[in-house]
Parts: C-alpha cells; sequence; structure tokens
C-alpha cells in the first residue's frame, strides 16, 4: 500500500515507523521542515520514507495542522485522494478497539485523563492518548499490546476527517467561540464537534454537558444512550456540595484535589462514563482525591517570598481563560496574552480590568490589549518584551498572599512553538533559571 503522510509531527512519525515496518511505501509532505522531529528525520536519512513529487497514492493521512483551505489539501481533493485523520486511520488498523473519546473546547485533557486514572487504579488497563498534550499520540498503541479500552482526546480538527472512527463512550465537555482561525465559522466547529457520535449505535453512549445549550441539543440528533453531567443534570451526574448520580448522593467535592467549578464539571464527566463501565463509586472516590493537575493547566509552581505562582499555559481561549480566573481565590496578577485564533477575548478582558490587582501583557496582540485596557481606563499593566521580563514585572506589583498567574487566554504561537514551550518558559522564569 502506498501511503501519504501529510506532517511529520507527533502523531505521524509514529505511523511513518509503523508503517515502514510494515514494508508499505511512505511518502511525506512537510511544510515546515524546521519542526521534524529526529525520529522522523531519522527515516529521511536512511531513505524509508520518501519526499513527495506527484505519486499516486492509496490513502493520505493528515496531521491536524493542514486546514480544509490548505493549498496541498486543496489540491490532492481535486485528484480525489482520500484524506483522512491519523485517528481514524489508527482506528481502523487495531480493528475497531473500544475507544472513550472526549472531545469539547476546554476540559478535555483533565477530563480523557481522569477517566483513565479512574480505570487504572480500578485495575483496568488503558491506553491514554490522542490530542493530549503532554501525551502520547494514537499512533502510539500501534507499538503496543491490545488494550481494553483507549482513551484519547479528540480534537475538532481531527473529527473533521473522520469516517468510521465510533467511540463506544463519546464525551462533549462544552463549545464555545475557538479555532476560527482554522473553521470558517461557529456552527462548522459545532458541527465537527458533533461528528464525534456520528457513527454511534444504540449500544454506545454519549457524555453531554447538559449545562451548555450547544451540547445538550446534541441529544435530540445522537442514536446512543445520553447521559447528561452538569449543575444541573438531575436526569445524570449532578453537584452542588457533592456529586449526585440522579437523587443518589456520591461523595462530597471538598476533599477533591481539583478546584473550580470547570474543573468540577470535569470530574463530574469523568464520573459519568466510570459508572457507565460500572466501576464502583468507592473506587471512583479515591481514584480522585489520588489525582494531580497536569503541567500547565492551573499548575502550582510553588511560593516564594509569600507569592504563589501558578501556570495555567494552556488556557489558550477566552471561556478556559474566565474559569481559570475565577477559580483562584485571592489577589491576581495576570499575564495575558497571545495570538488570536478568531475571537477577540474581550469578555475575559473586560473581567481583568475589572477583578486584577494588575496585568503584564506578553504576546503578538499586545498592541490590542493594550489599547482595549486604555479605554477602560485601566492603568495597572505593562508590555513585557520577555517571559522573564514578565515575570520580572508581574513581581513589582506582588505583595504577599497574591498569585502571579500565566492565564494567557490566547494561542501561543506568536514567541513559542506551542504552550508547552510557554509555560516551561514561566517556570523557569519564575525559578530564575
Amino acid at each position: 500500500m502506498k501511503i501519504l503522510l501529510l506532517g511529520l509531527g507527533r502523531a505521524n512519525t509514529p505511523l511513518a515507523e509503523y508503517l515502514t515496518e510494515k514494508n508499505h511505501i511512505v511518502y511525506y509532505y512537510e511544510e515546515h521542515s524546521d519542526f521534524i522531529p529526529r525520529r522522523a528525520q531519522d527515516l529521511i536519512n536512511q531513505h524509508r520514507i520518501i519526499p513527495y513529487k506527484d505519486e499516486q497514492c492509496d490513502i493520505v493521512v493528515s496531521s491536524p495542522g493542514f486546514s480544509e483551505d490548505n493549498r496541498f489539501i486543496k489540491a490532492l481533493k481535486a485528484k480525489k485522494f482520500d484524506i483522512i485523520d491519523e485517528i481514524e486511520f489508527t482506528y481502523n488498523l487495531l480493528n475497531k478497539p473500544t475507544v472513550i473519546a472526549v472531545t469539547g473546547t476546554n476540559g478535555k485533557s483533565t477530563t480523557v485523563t481522569l477517566i483513565s486514572h479512574i480505570l487504572k487504579s480500578a485495575g483496568i488497563n488503558n491506553f491514554l492518548g490522542g490530542n493530549i498534550a503532554p501525551g502520547r499520540p494514537f499512533s502510539h498503541s500501534l507499538f503496543e499490546p491490545p488494550y481494553k479500552y483507549y482513551c484519547l482526546e479528540v480534537s475538532s480538527f481531527q473529527l473533521t476527517r473522520i469516517k468510521k472512527f465510533k467511540p463506544h463512550i463519546a464525551v462533549i465537555t462544552n463549545i464555545t467561540d475557538d479555532h476560527l482561525n482554522w473553521h470558517h465559522n461557529l456552527d462548522e466547529y459545532i458541527n465537527a464537534k458533533f461528528r464525534i457520535l456520528m457513527n454511534q449505535n444504540p449500544d454506545d453512549f454519549a457524555v453531554l454537558n447538559y449545562d451548555d445549550k450547544r451540547v445538550r441539543e446534541f441529544a435530540s440528533r445522537s442514536r446512543s444512550n445520553t447521559v447528561f453531567f452538569g449543575t444541573n443534570a438531575h436526569n445524570g451526574i449532578w453537584f452542588h456540595t457533592s456529586f449526585y448520580h440522579q437523587e443518589e448522593k456520591l461523595f462530597s467535592v471538598k476533599d477533591l484535589p481539583l478546584k473550580g467549578k470547570h474543573n468540577l464539571m470535569n470530574i463530574a464527566a469523568a464520573i459519568a462514563v466510570t459508572r457507565i463501565l460500572d466501576i464502583p463509586v468507592g473506587r471512583i472516590e479515591t481514584a480522585l482525591k489520588t489525582f494531580k493537575s497536569l503541567p500547565h493547566r492551573l499548575e502550582e509552581i510553588g511560593v516564594i517570598d509569600g507569592v504563589r505562582y501558578i501556570n495555567n499555559s494552556m488556557c489558550t481561549n477566552e471561556a478556559a481563560a474566565i474559569a481559570s480566573f475565577n477559580a483562584i481565590p485571592g489577589n491576581k496578577i495576570v499575564i495575558v496574552g497571545g495570538k488570536h485564533k478568531g475571537s477577540r477575548g474581550k469578555e475575559y478582558l473586560k473581567l481583568l480590568v475589572e477583578n486584577a490587582k494588575a496585568c503584564i501583557i506578553l504576546g503578538e496582540n499586545a498592541d490590542f490589549i493594550k489599547e482595549f485596557f486604555e479605554s477602560q481606563k485601566y492603568k495597572n499593566f505593562r508590555i513585557a518584551h520577555s517571559m522573564k521580563n514578565a515575570v520580572e514585572l508581574a513581581r513589582t506589583f506582588a505583595a504577599k498572599d497574591d498569585t502571579i498567574l500565566l492565564n494567557p487566554g490566547y494561542a501561543s504561537f506568536d514567541y513559542f512553538k506551542d504552550f508547552e514551550e510557554r509555560g516551561e518558559a514561566f517556570k523557569n522564569a519564575v525559578q530564575g533559571n
């Protein structure tokens, strides 16, 4: 079989390794040669994968970085090439494994990791991966023995190119404006998320956020069993001071390590999934109490001279920024800014004007944020030229018991390779490295 890989990033590189081991002919096309991983470069140097010229291929596997507007994608479609995503290709190679898939604008990574952690704590072997970062792409599982469950984070980009991919349990955490630089409009983005349900049947489950009107309405279009979660989901998993399954009290929220309403929503979704799988309530509670937050997601860096430092670099859109800001008590000095993904984020900026002790602007959109702050008569801000400088400026505003919070609200692709690099830069600056 002849296969063309578009992009040699974290997902397609394991595919390239696997396919060449199976003696398939593998072509590649890469528009960002500076980002080719060493493993992929070795395959190129060994001539195990071949630069694409104009060969006829059986399948094209595209990385999420190639949007539908990409000129090369359009050229391939004009030639009637079949273009799919790595999750679709891997799913077919594994012969339709039992998948638990999580999508949504925010909370995907935390929710899918919670599910995997609960299953592991209950002694159930499962693969955790997909779009989650840091983490392993789905294709990495091709090199490993079969798992009972495959817990996957999937993005709207990936879902756009699925055909047969069918999760046994599909979770949609929420939908807010995001990635409108990739999708043409909000409706297209919403429809991409719905595709996670499109191949399900009455033996499958859709776990949906009842509090989110856009997500709740998917229930009427789904062929699978609907299980709701949320603060008002009294026919599913809901919470106040405790979690409940319908009218049955499960356990209190107070001793759980994850804080903030948005994290309680993530936990509720994870409870819904693991109850579908008949995990005992006691095991779920025990697992949740041992869960540690993921890197770059309200990650506690430490306290220095009485000032608390929190790394929330993963916060790349307005809804996540607002939820995270509200989850942290006390006075906050916020490092904000980055690259727009369609939304300008004015509601988040308004929240900062009204509630942040001070703001340090770092990002491509610094002039836009500066002009907004000035239009609101907000004066407690400075513009930084590097992450180290941002932390230095934040410290000039901080007093004992304050929090310096990296809560950008925008993408990282202006000054950084990704949100992980941005978060590491913040941690290094805090620690004086």
